[in-house]
């Protein structure tokens, strides 16, 4: 038994009515707390000590990094609780007020507007539309080969559609790389420059009925965003597509296999799930990661760690 488990006379459990104060929505929606401002610690132990006075608890301080508030020992359920938590629910106020509460992908600008995401960032059709307008802003690039630089090696394909690979570097061709899908079209690079760029019309075609052998719309999605050259409109016009998608999530900060910090944002599926983590300061996908959790394949992963993704006029 944890000390969670007495039950109120109301009938909820001690961690229940913990939780059980105003604003507990809120930050739970906002994912953390960052830690208080001197000035926004100054507000906070104001309004603390306001109620302690009330309501007889002792408060200390921890410098500028956070509150320690002295509760009684657990006694009587009820009243004691109801203590609890208007304080927890003042604290909360106090915290949200004073802007200490972030979202998940608090701190990320859009390029060229420089505008914070913050509040807005809450779920994931709101994150990826932000990183939508974050890939619309980056430059138009052109060359002769796709690049795609992972931790494994680097992977070209050419505008006729040749798959080459470079190992110490060799390069070696290995053949023909296949075209990439959309819903129920099949596109080389001449087709992929002439795919709408409209997110509606790409979710309808993410969304079509699935072909024999097809893969899922989140990994055809991601596919288009890592594997092929597509243009800053369509790249945008996909991200606003997945926020479409049913069953996408926004997991939060998180860091990639090499260190670095990005957003997490998963899609699951009946058989499937899939997990991408994207630079919000530039739209690029950092990590991929495919799970089979049912059916023959279940337990298998596919991981791929993108270092950089590129036009370039040459191999190796």
């Amino acid at each position: 038994m944890t000390t969670y488990d007495d039950t109120e006379a109301d009938g909820m459990n001690e961690r229940g009515a913990l939780l059980d104060f105003p604003g507990a929505d809120e930050l739970a929606t906002a994912g953390h707390v960052e830690p208080l401002s001197e000035r926004a610690l100054a507000r906070v132990l104001a309004e603390v000590e306001a109620a302690v006075a009330t309501e007889g608890a002792a408060v200390t301080t921890k410098g500028a990094t956070g509150v320690v508030v002295a509760m009684p020992e657990r006694r009587l359920l009820g009243r004691q609780f109801g203590r609890r938590r208007a304080l927890i629910g003042l604290l909360t106020t106090a915290a949200v007020a004073t802007g200490v509460v972030t979202y998940a992908n608090s701190g990320t600008t859009s390029a060229g507007t420089g505008a914070h995401s913050e509040a807005r960032a809450n779920t994931a059709s709101v994150f990826l539309d932000d990183i939508s307008t974050v890939a619309a802003s980056q430059s138009a690039a052109s060359g002769k080969y796709w690049k795609m630089r992972t931790t494994v090696g680097d992977e070209y394909i050419s505008q006729s559609m040749d798959y080459y690979v470079v190992n110490s570097g060799k390069v070696y061709r290995k053949g023909l790389r296949p075209d990439w899908q959309v819903g129920p079209k099949d596109l080389d690079w001449k087709g992929l420059e002439q795919l709408t760029t409209d997110s509606g019309k790409l979710l309808g075609l993410l969304q079509s009925p699935p072909r024999p052998k097809s893969i899922s719309p989140f990994d055809q999605a991601v596919t288009l965003l890592t594997d092929s050259p597509a243009s800053p409109k369509l790249r945008a016009g996909v991200f606003k597509a997945m926020g479409g998608l049913k069953g996408v999530k926004l997991l939060g900060q998180v860091k990639d296999s090499t260190g670095r910090g990005g957003t997490a944002v998963e899609f699951a599926e009946a058989r499937s799930l899939g997990q991408v983590i994207i630079d919000p300061k530039t739209s690029a996908i950092l990590e991929y990661t495919f799970t089979w959790t049912a059916g023959p394949s279940k337990g298998k992963v596919t991981h791929e760690t993108f270092l950089s993704t590129g036009f370039t006029d040459k191999l190796g």
